[in-house]
């Protein structure tokens, strides 16, 4: 391991020894303010899905919100954080319950070979560079045919949004403060062949707050963008909303592969199999290639990977959809899905109100390609000698008559059009 490594390291690691961080992170995990609420909602569900047995260990506990759930449900819970001062507050919110809590590093665990049938870690992983030394303890601890389930970000999905190879020593030359460690599919099986694991799955999730698509409006990653925080802010009210951003989250952005969105869950079994991590891989390479090449995506396409067969996948969809603020939501998210408009066929997805979406998403394309030509119609070979008059240049302002006069010649009714 590298000393700039290690230094980003003991950075994150003493950042939460401060009991006034502490504080503050402590009531932002209980805050019900912008998407931290469908946040919560998908890790803590992912945790306990994937559980196994009954002896758990969580790693990083921190406050312990995605474990001290498990006690009241029968788990026997035990949490590890390098932080004293956040094992103090997780006692404190643990109010009584039995759970056991040890300070210790997340690369020398303070627990016995093969105590624990599953070991759950949320926002840990992400901070270390050397995977392969931080799952070998893990494994150490968990007992043969144990799970280990944690979350990291996807280096898949950023290579593919950003339209290039990105590594995470790219990642690492942002400095501390900037780096969030990123997994590509490939680096993920190789991981688990090299440490003896084996790769069950990983389900994505994220996509409404970790994403970075481009949005032509925003000039940026709608996530990235105050007009979608906006609109985020309503999951903290509206438990409609809230319903619809979890569906989209298990049963389309789960059901997908590592490029679908900026985060996935990763869950691991304490066994020796290569040859079903190399199986694994294919799979979801072989999703993410069909998501590259489909125009537009088909719900039977998927329908091996989903969680619903497809009719009940759109019935359910279709229920989401009734409230408009849904539609909305909705809209603007997938039609950024991949950076492609014609990603999704509204119409397959949802029969009762594809039609309209189908609609919203044609005046967009006419909107992105008309505004697209009046801004750079000067420049252009084959209207550049129309751009000035006698050696003078057009106005600039000429361009809003002209996007006017092209907005309304393609809004007009051809003669055989139906009406």
């Amino acid at each position: 391991m590298s000393t700039s490594e290690q230094d980003l390291i003991s950075w994150k690691t003493d950042a939460w020894k401060d009991r006034n961080m502490v504080k503050w992170y402590s009531g932002r995990m209980v805050e019900n303010t912008d998407a931290n609420r469908l946040k919560n909602a998908v890790e803590v569900e992912l945790c306990e899905r994937f559980l196994l047995g009954r002896d758990v260990l969580d790693v990083g506990i921190g406050t312990g919100r995605a474990s001290l759930p498990l006690i009241a449900k029968g788990y026997a819970l035990s949490g590890t954080d390098s932080s004293q001062a956040m094992l103090d507050e997780c006692l404190r919110l643990a109010a009584g319950q039995p759970i056991t809590l040890r300070q210790g590093d997340v690369q020398q665990l303070p627990f016995d070979d093969q105590s624990f049938d599953s070991l759950i870690s949320l926002n840990v992983m992400t901070h270390f560079p050397h995977i392969e030394k931080v799952l070998a303890e893990w494994k150490r601890v968990v007992r043969p045919g144990g799970r280990l389930i944690f979350d990291i970000y996807s280096l898949d999905h950023l290579s593919f949004a950003r339209g290039e190879t990105v590594t995470v020593e790219d990642l690492l030359a942002q400095g501390n403060n900037a780096f969030n460690m990123h997994l590509s599919g490939e680096r993920l099986r190789s991981a688990a062949d090299e440490v003896g694991l084996k790769v069950l799955g990983i389900v994505p999730y994220g996509s409404f707050i970790c994403g970075e698509y481009p949005h032509p409006a925003f000039a940026m990653p709608l996530q990235a963008s105050a007009w979608w925080r906006r609109q985020l802010s309503w999951l903290a009210c509206d438990d409609a909303l809230l319903e619809m951003a979890v569906f989209l989250e298990q049963h389309f952005f789960g059901c997908l592969s590592s490029i679908a969105t900026g985060r996935f869950m990763v869950v691991l079994e304490n066994s020796v199999d290569t040859a079903a991590n190399q199986t694994w891989l294919e799979q979801d390479q072989a999703i993410s290639q069909y998501l590259r090449d489909a125009r537009p995506i088909r719900l039977e396409a998927l329908a091996p990977w989903l969680n619903l067969p497809p009719d009940e996948w759109r019935a359910a969809f279709d229920r989401h959809l009734g409230r408009m603020r849904n539609r909305g939501v909705a809209y603007a998210l997938l039609s950024t899905f991949l950076g492609r408009l014609d990603a999704i066929d509204w119409q397959d997805l949802s029969p009762r109100h594809g039609a309209l979406l189908n609609g919203w998403a044609m005046s967009e394309y006419w909107d992105r390609n008309v505004q697209s030509f009046t801004r750079n119609w000067h420049q252009r070979e084959e209207t550049r000698a129309f751009c000035d008059v006698d050696g003078v240049p057009l106005a600039s302002c000429l361009e809003y008559q002209l996007q006017r006069n092209l907005i309304a010649l393609l809004s007009k009714p051809k003669s055989g059009d139906a009406v």
